[in-house]
Formats: C-alpha cells, sequence, structure tokens
C-alpha cells in the first residue's frame, strides 16, 4: 500500500557546509553564481558540459589553457583568477606548526624582537601561514582576550564570543579573514593545518555562513584598512595599524605588528565604560 503524501517528511535541502577550496569546487561556485547553466557557460568559454562536469568534479584537470578561457568566461576579477590559477598548480608544502613553534622559540633574536617591539609599545605576534600562534609579545596576549595556549588558531579565536566583545567592526574582520583564508587554504589545501583549520571552524555557524555566502577572495590587508576594537584594559576603543610580512629565515613564518592609532572606526552606539568592558571580559 503506498504512502499518504501528505505524511511524507518534507524533502531537507542539504545544509551548506565549508570546505577546503579546490579548483573543480570553485568553478563550479563561480559558475552557480554567475547564474550560468552548462549551456549558458559553454556560450561564454566554449567549453563541453561533459568536459566542465569533469572540471568542476575534480576529476579531470583543466589545461591552463582551459581554465584561462573560463577566467575571461566568467569575468573573474584579478584576485579571484590569481586563486583559481594557484588552485590548477600543485599544492604548496608547509611544515608542522609544532615545527614552525620551536623553530622561533629556540631562536633568541626573534624572541628579543617581539620584546623590543614590547617596549615601544607595538602588539607583536608569529604566525604560520594559515594563522596558528607560534610566539607573541605581552602586549599582543594582553590584546587577544581568550585567546588561550590550548588553542592558537586565530580565526577560531576570532569567532568566539571574547573576540567578537572587543571587535567594534566584528562582521567586516570575520569577512575579511573567510575571504584571506579562502586563498591560504587553495595554497596549502594538502597540508595538516588546513584540515585542523576545518576541524575547527567547520562545525562554526557563523563561519560557515560567511564563508559559503561569497566566493569573493582577499590577499593580504591594505595598510589603510585598520582594525578597531575596544582596549582590554581600559574598555576604551581604539584603532591599530596592521602589518603582515615574512619572517627572512622562513617564508612559512610571519611577523604579525599593531600599532595603535587615534580612534576613527564605526561610531559607537553606546559610549565605553568600564561596566561594558567588565561585561565583556567577564564573558
Amino acid at each position: 500500500m503506498s504512502q499518504n503524501p501528505a505524511h511524507r517528511a518534507p524533502t531537507r535541502r542539504p545544509q551548506p557546509q565549508a570546505r577546503i577550496p579546490t579548483l573543480g569546487r570553485t568553478c563550479q561556485l563561480l559558475r552557480n553564481e554567475r547564474k550560468l547553466t552548462f549551456a549558458k557557460a559553454y556560450a561564454r568559454h566554449g567549453i563541453s558540459r561533459s568536459y566542465l562536469t569533469e572540471i568542476e568534479k575534480d576529476t579531470r584537470p583543466p589545461s591552463l589553457e582551459t581554465l584561462e578561457r573560463m577566467i575571461d568566461g566568467y569575468d573573474a576579477d584579478l584576485l579571484l583568477a590569481r586563486h583559481l590559477r594557484e588552485l590548477r598548480a600543485p599544492a604548496e608544502g608547509l611544515p608542522s606548526t609544532d615545527y614552525l613553534r620551536q623553530c622561533v622559540r629556540e631562536n633568541p633574536a626573534a624572541i628579543d624582537h617581539l620584546r623590543d617591539l614590547d617596549g615601544h609599545g607595538v602588539l607583536a605576534a608569529y604566525l604560520d601561514p594559515l594563522w596558528n600562534m607560534l610566539a607573541c609579545n605581552d602586549g599582543f596576549r594582553t590584546a587577544t582576550p581568550g585567546l588561550n595556549e590550548s588553542e592558537l588558531l586565530i580565526p577560531a579565536w576570532l569567532f568566539s564570543p571574547p573576540a567578537k566583545a572587543f571587535f567594534l567592526d566584528w562582521t567586516s574582520e570575520a569577512t575579511h579573514s573567510v575571504a584571506s583564508h579562502k586563498t591560504i587554504l587553495g595554497r596549502y589545501r594538502d597540508s595538516e593545518q588546513a584540515r585542523h583549520f576545518m576541524q575547527i571552524l567547520g562545525p562554526n555557524p557563523e563561519f560557515v555562513r560567511l564563508w559559503t555566502a561569497s566566493i569573493r577572495v582577499a590577499y593580504g590587508r591594505n595598510a589603510s584598512d585598520l582594525l578597531h576594537l575596544l582596549d582590554p584594559t581600559t574598555g576604551e576603543p581604539a584603532s591599530y595599524s596592521l602589518s603582515i610580512s615574512n619572517v627572512t629565515q622562513s617564508e612559512h613564518v610571519l611577523l604579525v605588528t599593531a600599532i595603535r592609532k587615534p580612534y576613527s572606526g564605526p561610531p559607537l552606539r553606546h559610549p565605553p565604560s568600564s561596566s561594558r568592558h567588565a561585561s565583556a571580559t567577564r564573558r
């Protein structure tokens, strides 16, 4: 006897998932964002449905010429085109975070540099390419409430309640972090750190929402794009100029510095107060 259609459970759409970027998946997302069927995509770049299907399933990598036709046909911007070319290239290798952390912490000159910067009021930290903490100075540690020794992945901290309480434009910072890490994870997509990143952040609903909302990517950070935070000590708003550079001894170690500037962020809805600061700290 057939089941009454009225009693059948409604079909559930698969929930969006955040995944490490691959060339095929990114090409599929790009075509979908342009709202192109296979036929309309063919009209733009001349790649057959069967070939395009294999590309999007990551079962047949495109030639460089074919990829360039797709980039032109989909009208990809310069950053997205760069991302697609990097995804076609072999994944880059990355030493383990523990190894990089040991290299930094056993380097007296590197640790002394952190202390010198601290003495000049500069927040500073050494990070690996995926923004795992390797070492930092006291100023940086104070400015990142809730970042603890058990989880030193900066993006994971960014999506935590303590961080959200201190960022004065959290959505903008989280969106930029997601766009930047799409390119970073794409470059190091076969690494242990990339898998760890998704293991930690993949279950976070806000991270997934931002990751799947757009195919936008970013490389680095504009020096004029200031970071706006509440000072964790006083509760007063502060702006910081952020700088990211490679350490000469290793391309896999980044030095991140933040210099305090007069506050120039979004208008404050409520005047900063010690009570708000205390509440945020308790969370």
